[in-house]
């Protein structure tokens, strides 16, 4: 746990254990509820307003590159008129970089922790929201991928990129659904908790959480039209390889006639005499050839 004190008190908690439950018992009146649920990760995201508190339960996207798709990590924040509790469960970069700066630097420590406590809530929110931005780079430079190589003539690898990146899209999706209700109902009810200064800040969330929403639109609709472009794609290959093998087919019928000719009596006489084998030979020859220009003309070789 670490603790620094200003006007606003900052409290950040790693991996919560009950030793941390009971610190924050000694010297805040929060439900014993929510005290037992921080202790470990919830599956819904969402804000609660108490009378001297606010509780926030926020899931952030992380990409895992073994999966490749977005999994759901969890941070908790319990923040009254004068303190601010962070509450983590795993390490996410950049925000503990963040955290890290606010440990060592005493210029931030003073804009974070000499105003109200929504001061703090803001700075520590658009830190997160520029981590969930930042695990959308990965989305959309997938996207760029696939519409570099839409006409390469790669579309069944594509078709599995294209996928893997639909999946990703919608498990990202199911983690941030809950956010422009979280942010809608912070804006309420953290206005009425800190008064109208708070507004402008707590409404600037919002905004730039809409920010995520779009963007995953934008590439969803984007991975869309590229997934019904190589689709087409796909379609006219196969449609070309199937009439490549129709035409060799009908290529390969015309000796086999001639081998099915030499099966019986008339065949084989006339086979038998030397200048017809031959001239027959010659003219199936020439009729093959002659198919081959012609449907390759026509681009169906």
């Amino acid at each position: 746990m670490q603790i620094i004190k200003g006007k606003v008190t900052w409290i950040d908690i790693f991996k919560p254990n009950t030793g941390d439950v009971e610190a924050l018992k000694k010297h805040h009146d929060f439900h014993p509820i929510i005290l037992e649920e921080i202790l470990q990760p919830s599956t819904r995201g969402r804000i609660e307003h108490y009378k001297s508190y606010l509780f926030i339960v926020y899931h952030i996207p992380v990409y895992d590159p073994q999966t490749k798709t977005s999994r759901k990590a969890e941070i908790d924040i319990l923040v009254t008129k004068n303190s601010f509790i962070l509450i983590r469960y795993e390490q996410l970069e950049q925000l503990d970089a963040f955290i890290r700066e606010v440990g060592r630097n005493p210029q931030l420590q003073k804009e974070l922790l000499s105003g109200d406590s929504y001061l703090a809530l803001y700075l520590v929110m658009e830190e997160i929201i520029k981590f969930s931005l930042r695990q959308l780079r990965h989305i959309e430079e997938q996207v760029h991928y696939v519409a570099g190589e839409i006409f390469s003539g790669r579309e069944a690898e594509l078709l599995k990129n294209i996928s893997y990146i639909k999946r990703n899209i919608l498990d990202y999706r199911l983690i941030v659904r809950t956010h422009d209700q979280i942010f809608s109902s912070l804006k309420d009810v953290g206005t009425e908790f800190w008064g109208e200064k708070s507004r402008v800040y707590l409404a600037d969330l919002a905004g730039d959480n809409l920010k995520i929403t779009q963007s995953l639109q934008n590439y969803f609709e984007n991975i869309e039209s590229l997934e019904n472009t190589n689709a087409q794609l796909l379609s006219a290959a196969t449609n070309a390889t199937v009439q490549r093998f129709t035409v060799l087919a009908f290529l390969f019928s015309i000796p086999l006639f001639f081998i099915f000719l030499s099966d019986n009596e008339f065949g084989r006489e006339l086979i038998s005499t030397s200048g017809i084998f031959w001239t027959t030979l010659t003219l199936i020859i020439v009729l093959i050839c002659a198919l081959i220009y012609v449907f390759r003309k026509k681009k169906m070789l």
